[in-house]
């Protein structure tokens, strides 16, 4: 915990965002952590404010990348945070994650050569029972993910079929759970150590059972950019969406109640404590 805090206060002491009320320094992470899906134009049937909710502009996510590197942030993966969160390990100078859910082929196709071109890396949440060797369905394959693996992308869990956890009964939650897990650690031959709950629905009764099948943290879709150390298994995340400029782009990277990004997203609406 010594570790924790000092790594903590002296990201807080060189940061220029302000502190954070009434939330103890020894207790608290500051990292933004992005939020995409679709990388894509939207075109016939996706003309909608719901729909480009979840839509980012190639030509956008290629700026937004370039602003990140222009502005000094360095792009974390999965362990690199649970070093910090749960180990107490520093983390890098203005840290970031850059997160994309679901597995949709174009984060093969256009996130990750764009990542890859800048030597940044990205974190990408599947859902396994959509995974095959035929990019025609519309999500990544098997061969892209090790494509991506090798080239230091982070692939983790989004569970096997993408259902609203809250909603499934005991067996079934912890099928897709351990399954989805034991599917990328047979493949990769390493362990998956988080999940992101899909649609960002969870209740204590998610958290635990992502503890027990051996997860080490989990990430909502509850925004913001300070996370508990001790609550590792709610980890928020900020989306991003295909109306953001750069400037809304700039104020989601520091802004640390998400204030700004509850414009764009909905809390959880089945977490209970």
């Amino acid at each position: 915990m010594t570790l924790l805090c000092n790594a903590i206060a002296a990201l807080v002491s060189t940061d220029p965002t302000p502190p954070v009320p009434n939330v103890p320094a020894a207790r608290r992470l500051v990292v933004p952590v992005l939020m995409y899906h679709h990388l894509r134009e939207p075109g016939p049937g996706m003309a909608d404010r719901l729909n480009q909710r979840f839509d980012v502009s190639p030509s956008e996510f290629a700026k937004q990348l370039d602003y990140l590197a222009a502005n000094g942030y360095t792009t974390i993966d999965c362990r690199t945070l649970a070093a910090a969160v749960l180990d107490g390990q520093p983390l890098p100078a203005k840290p970031v994650m850059l997160t994309f859910d679901d597995g949709w082929r174009e984060q093969y196709t256009i996130a990750f050569p764009l990542l890859k071109e800048r030597g940044m890396v990205g974190v990408f949440y599947v859902h396994t029972g959509v995974l095959s060797d035929d990019p025609s369905r519309g999500y990544t394959t098997w061969a892209d993910l090790c494509a991506m693996r090798d080239a230091g992308m982070d692939i983790q869990s989004h569970t096997i079929s993408h259902p609203s956890l809250p909603g499934v009964e005991s067996l079934k939650l912890d099928e897709e759970l351990r399954g989805s897990k034991a599917a990328l650690e047979k493949f990769f031959g390493e362990e998956c150590i988080s999940i992101a709950y899909p649609f960002g629905d969870f209740t204590e009764r998610e958290m635990t059972a992502a503890k027990r099948v051996g997860y080490r943290f989990a990430f909502t879709t509850e925004v913001g950019l300070v996370h508990d150390c001790n609550e590792p298994f709610e980890i928020g995340r900020t989306i991003v969406t295909y109306f953001d400029n750069l400037d809304d782009f700039a104020i989601k990277l520091t802004e640390l109640d998400g204030g700004r990004a509850y414009l764009d997203y909905r809390q959880s609406i089945t977490r209970q404590k």
